[in-house]
């Protein structure tokens, strides 16, 4: 059984509210890519990187408390109140966040066979809302960057990636901003299919998902079929 758990960027935050982490230091994998991840091998990336840290490099457990996968999940690695093996020097108090991918610019750097990839969608935000929860808590200095430390040697997390850019898009982020699923969820409600609770980004049950399906069956035969 797996010691890793799933995280939504809202329970983390309140996760993180029982800690006094004061850096948030954003890494790459460089490898493995976004081509490594087959949209439902979390764990076993995650294990695979375990695996390296402690048996090939002799750590005692993963380096990283959190992984951030290409569709914006968030996984657990080392214990929140263990100290991360991060940043040579800069490790105490720091929250070391890993995103999968080689965000380094295209043809630049050490050769990686398994491609380069853009930071974009789910992953782009899920990493801007975590940094935007420190900017606000501790201030803009406390976004540290692999590469800002001037001994790292590396471009980690990526040289196509800005932290100046990065930290005023998070700055601007649209916390009012309605969830695209809300016009869905207020057709279904006026119809009287779903209730009130929204949970856009939960997972559906096999219940629910049956129950839905039976409500909508039976609006449509009342509204359609038997008139």
């Amino acid at each position: 059984m797996s010691d890793f758990r799933f995280l939504k960027i809202e329970n983390l935050i309140i996760e993180l509210e029982d800690y006094t982490f004061k850096q948030l230091h954003i890494h790459h994998t460089w490898k493995p890519t976004h081509r490594n991840f087959t949209g439902d091998n979390y764990i076993a990336m995650q294990q695979a990187m375990k695996n390296y840290h402690t048996i090939s490099l002799g750590w005692s457990d993963i380096g990283q408390h959190l992984t951030l996968f290409p569709d914006g999940i968030w996984l657990t690695g080392r214990p929140f109140d263990i100290i991360p093996a991060s940043i040579k020097g800069w490790n105490i108090g720091a929250l070391a966040v890993e995103m999968i991918g080689n965000f380094d610019i295209p043809e630049t750097n050490i050769y990686n066979e398994l491609g380069y990839d853009k930071l974009e969608g789910r992953q782009k935000e899920e990493i801007l809302k975590l940094m935007r929860y420190f900017i606000d808590k501790y201030g803009e200095s406390s976004i540290i960057f692999h590469r800002d430390n001037p001994d790292a040697g590396k471009t980690c997390p990526g040289s196509s990636l800005n932290k100046s850019i990065m930290i005023k898009e998070a700055k601007e982020l649209d916390y009012n901003k309605l969830h695209w699923g809300e016009d869905y969820y207020n057709n279904l409600k006026r119809k009287g299919i779903i209730l009130d609770e929204k949970r856009y980004d939960d997972y559906l049950t096999r219940a629910e998902g049956m129950a839905l399906v039976d409500k909508v069956t039976n609006w449509v035969i009342e509204n359609f079929i038997s008139k």
